[in-house]
Order: C-alpha cells, then structure tokens, then sequence
C-alpha cells in the first residue's frame, strides 16, 4: 500500500516526539479502543492472579488495555490495614499528618480508583501498580519525617519492605529486557526471588531482637527450630518477652509494659496484638534502652545451663524484678501454648 501524503506527515510528526509521548498516545489510542468496544466503558480483565507480601495475598489483574492493577482491598492489606473494603486505606491516606505529604495529583488518583470488571465475579475497584509504589513512597517520607502517629509507625516499615523488595525486583526484570531473556520463562523464579526479598526485609525489622536471643530461648527450652531460616517463633515466646524483657525495663517495674499495653492492645481472639510491642518505643530513648536490655538477657542466658538456672541469674541481675509473692521456678508458670 502506497504511503499517502496524511500518513506521511504522521509519521514524520510521530518521529519528532520523545519515546514517552509516544508511548503515552498508543496506550491512549489503545485504550479508546477498547472503551469503543466495551458499551458501558468499562475495562475489563485479562488476567488476573495473586499476589503474596509476607503472609499477606493480595489480588492482581492485567486489563485489557495492559494496565496492571492492584485490587483497592489488596492496597489496604498489603500494607498491614485491616479492612474488607479498602476503607481503612482511604481513612489513613487521608489522615492529617500523611495526607500533609501525598501531592494533589496522587489524592486524585487515590479517589478515583478503576472500576473494572474482573475474571470472575462483580465489578471491583483498583489501583494501578505504580500508584501503590507511590502511596509507599509518601508513606515514607511521612514515616522519616515523624508525621505519622505512634500507631501508624508500622506502615513506614511494611511499605521501606515493599519499596526495597519492588526494586530489587525491578532491576532484575530491566537487565533480563535488556539482554533480551525471556521473562515469562522466569516467572516462577520471579515469585520466589519476590518472596525472598520480602523474607530479608522481614528478618532486617525483625533484627530489633538479635537472632542470638531466640537462640538462646530455643536452647532454654529444649525446642529444636524447625527452619531456622524463618522469623516465626513460638506464640509462647512472647510471654517470656513479657516477663524478661518489657516488665523489667529501665528499671520501670512493669510501668512501661503497662503503657505498651495501652497503646497497643489485644484485639485478635487468639490473644494477638495488631503490633510489634517496640513499635511504641521512641527512638531517643525507649530503643537505646530495650537493646541494652536485651543483651543483657541474652547474656544471662548465654551462661545458663537450662531454665531453672536462666531464672536464678535473671534475678540476681534484676533483684528488683522478683514477683511478689512467687517463690520456686517461675518457668513453670508458662503456659507453652505455642
């Protein structure tokens, strides 16, 4: 077919623009297309699958117009909120202090999301991906500049996760493009690498108790770690945390474990906490001191031939920590729950 004068002066006008304006005109142009074909407009999808951060599973799509989208309840639990409907993620967003950092232009897309019609089931709500990097982003910077409240401090640290864990990810996809690797070959081996890096991530927050002290914990009680390379320890550990680490603290007599536990409350049946009990300790002088603590126990338990020994040390240390009233092994006062 012979190139009219139109098309010429379309190619030529098509030259001239940059790689991105370009790319912004088909995906438009694709786009239209696929709202002509749709009556009521609706994009629909193509593929969808899941999703997994740490334990969380979150639903994911591709539509037709090759958009990737999260699902907007997905947003809210990949972040650590409790929410059906994504509701929860909508009230922080906007919450003062982080919704002093999120730019006008991504509170439009956050209160706009897509409506789709997925696979199977109703239409539903969803972000596109690079709007869930970016909400992490200001969560972020929200989170190094002290603007979040005490008991949003968890979602500093659950979107550095996905944003480190994104990036790693990412860099590996551009190198496979640029050597010309077939990704779809690699796609399991992307699952597995994704999930790796949020497992890093995970054991790098969870470093605030050092690897050594549930090392020691395990031996104490005679316990075998059946993956050691997990970050899942025993339910009951956390009572041993209770008892030797937050009731003594700073010399607080159990003050400072009452305050934690105001702050952060039981609010699961199985008597789980929504939060990591440290989160609630400021960084000039909770943590300094809750660190010194811990290796002191770590120590204590380091020269401990088993429990019994471990208890006698503790509260030669700690003389002041003795319950009143209690006398013999208090390890048997433990309920392994676990």
């Amino acid at each position: 077919m012979n190139d009219t004068p139109q098309s010429l002066g379309g190619k030529a006008r098509a030259q001239r623009l940059s790689p991105v304006a370009r790319s912004e005109i088909a995906r438009n142009a694709a786009l239209a297309r696929h709202q002509k074909a749709e009556p009521d407009g609706m994009p629909k999808a193509v593929s969808q699958g899941s999703l997994s951060i740490g334990e969380v599973v979150i639903d994911v799509y591709v539509l037709s117009d090759r958009r990737r989208l999260i699902h907007k309840r997905g947003m809210a639990r990949a972040l650590g909120l409790k929410s059906e409907g994504g509701n929860a993620f909508m009230k922080t967003i906007t919450s003062k202090g982080l919704g002093s950092v999120i730019s006008d232009e991504l509170k439009q897309k956050i209160a706009n999301p897509i409506e789709f019609k997925p696979l199977i089931g109703d239409p539903a709500h969803g972000f596109a991906a690079e709007v869930f990097i970016e909400v992490c982003d200001a969560i972020i910077d929200a989170y190094k500049q002290k603007k979040l409240t005490p008991s949003q401090n968890f979602l500093g640290i659950q979107a550095e996760f996905i944003v480190r864990s994104a990036a790693k990810i990412g860099i590996i996809g551009l190198i496979d493009e640029a050597t010309g690797f077939i990704a779809d070959k690699r796609r399991e081996e992307y699952r597995e690498l994704w999930a790796q890096f949020i497992r890093e991530e995970c054991r790098a927050y969870e470093a605030e108790f050092p690897e050594r002290f549930f090392d020691s914990l395990y031996r104490l009680y005679g316990l075998k770690r059946k993956d050691p390379k997990s970050f899942k320890h025993p339910r009951f550990f956390s009572k041993f945390i209770r008892k030797y680490v937050y009731a003594p603290l700073a010399n607080s007599q159990g003050a400072i474990l009452e305050d934690l536990d105001a702050k952060n409350p039981v609010v699961y049946a199985n008597g789980g906490r929504r939060y990591k009990m440290f989160q609630f300790l400021s960084d000039e002088i909770g943590m300094p001191a809750l660190k010194g603590h811990l290796w002191q126990v770590v120590g204590i338990a380091a020269g401990a031939t088993d429990k019994s020994a471990f208890e006698r040390a503790f509260y030669r240390a700690f003389p002041e920590s003795i319950p009143l009233g209690i006398t013999g092994d208090l390890f048997d006062q433990i309920d392994h729950d676990a």
